[in-house]
């Protein structure tokens, strides 16, 4: 790995910190970040080893950390990669970290450079994670003897994939294409929240404040645990599944991991707490599902769930965190995502519900969207992500747009011709168990 002199070290962090952020106003383009909690940070090591025929930089940068790879035989473009969410809790939730890109070797081979930024804090924060990845672009070009990219691709996974749509409709003209991996999003907290309220149905169990986790723990004895559900388990994972995409493959698997935590995760916003977050969250609109044959009604759930109407100064486009409020498809660039049906984590309704908003916007040939036959959350092959990164490049340089999925409609079969390879026990056209009478 290449090594700073001491001296460049101080010049590239002073010259980071004197970049001045691109923070919202009125008719601008820009973020105004949610804060970051109130406690100390920990800067991990940033180091790491160049591939052959590259430079490696690495340092810190206004707080967190930052790597940069540049290949001898550079191409002129640059891939930001913005990094998944990372618990601010627990023994190393202090601590700030860097990775290397998902499909780094395939970027580099191909004669791109690409950089990624810890954040200045953990936890899910969108809207800083873009403003610390979109200070490597200043960075890279101080790394790089002063040349700028000629294009600038994002990327990003998971709330990194929030980051990227963010970025994508939040400063439209800056990116030349943007690839989201598996993209969560502001209405995520709304379907958590949903699934709270429906466990409360199902189980006859309350979510209160000051016992949430006895709470937690009533409800999962009257459920029961995959593959072990009760009778009143089955009811709850056919909500999940219903209500995350429906009967698809891989759903099932998908939920093992995820069928307590779903409920479990938002179920504050339901008692008024007064994050942003928690107060931009709304239920009111979401219609339930539920299998046939299972004891409980579509009806009975969609009358007796706990609502929770989003409040109009946090979600509102006026409001002042983007991070909270809908994408309004508002985007000027070619943007590709990658979903896996299996994905509980992050539901492929999500992807539904950014296809509106771009539909809306008028933009709907700027938008391409893929899906992937996958049992967990972000479990894309290498295969899978150069092809999908390789064909925005593509349409970036050519204007063709590439051929996508539909993600509206009947999924039971989905993603059969992006997925590479096939996954062990591909279900093909099984469909997911969601009644008793299947």
């Amino acid at each position: 790995m290449n090594r700073f002199l001491a001296g460049s070290v101080i010049a590239i962090v002073v010259a980071a910190g004197a970049v001045e952020r691109p923070r919202a106003e009125v008719g601008k383009p820009g973020v105004t970040p949610v804060p970051c909690p109130q406690q100390e940070w920990q800067l991990g090591d940033a180091a790491f080893e160049a591939l052959p025929g590259a430079r490696a930089f690495s340092g810190k940068h206004d707080g967190g950390l930052y790597r940069i790879e540049i290949p001898e035989k550079w191409n002129g473009d640059l891939v930001l990669f913005a990094h998944g969410f990372v618990p601010n809790a627990g023994p190393n939730g202090s601590m700030l970290r860097v990775g290397v890109h998902r499909f780094r070797e395939h970027v580099v081979h191909e004669g791109f450079a690409w950089a990624a930024s810890s954040y200045r804090c953990n936890g899910y924060v969108p809207g800083q994670g873009l403003l610390d990845t979109i200070a490597l672009v200043d960075l890279f070009k101080q790394s790089n003897g002063g040349r700028a990219a000629t294009r600038t691709y994002l990327t990003g996974e998971s709330m990194g994939g929030h980051v990227t749509l963010l970025g994508m409709q939040e400063f439209p003209t800056m990116f030349a294409g943007g690839l989201a991996m598996c993209p969560a999003g502001p209405e995520l907290f709304d379907y958590f929240a949903a699934m709270s309220a429906a466990a409360e149905v199902v189980t006859g169990v309350e979510f209160h404040a000051d016992t949430t986790q006895q709470d937690v723990a009533k409800m999962t004895e009257l459920l029961g645990k995959p593959p072990d559900y009760t009778e009143k388990g089955r009811q709850l994972a056919s909500i999940e599944i219903q209500m995350s995409g429906g009967p698809r493959p891989f759903a099932m698997e998908g939920l093992a991991g995820r069928f307590i935590a779903n409920m479990s995760t938002s179920q504050a916003a339901l008692l008024g707490s007064t994050t942003p977050s928690n107060r931009a969250v709304d239920t009111a609109h979401l219609e339930y599902s539920i299998g046939e044959g299972l004891g409980l009604t579509a009806d009975t759930l969609n009358a007796k769930a706990r609502r929770k109407s989003g409040d109009p100064q946090m979600r509102s486009a006026s409001g002042p965190y983007e991070e909270v409020v809908p994408f309004d498809g508002k985007i000027q660039r070619p943007l590709m995502t990658m979903h896996g049906t299996g994905d509980l984590y992050v539901p492929i309704s999500l992807e539904r519900a950014l296809k509106r908003a771009v539909k809306a916007a008028g933009n709907e040939k700027l938008l391409a969207q893929r899906v992937y036959r996958i049992g967990a959350h972000c479990q894309f092959s290498q295969p899978e992500m150069t092809k999908a990164f390789d064909d925005l490049v593509a349409w970036v340089k050519t204007g063709t747009r590439p051929q996508g999925d539909e993600v509206d409609g009947d999924l039971t079969n989905a993603g059969m011709t992006f997925t590479n390879p096939l996954r062990p026990n591909d279900p093909g056209g099984r469909t997911v168990v969601t009644s008793s009478k299947q």
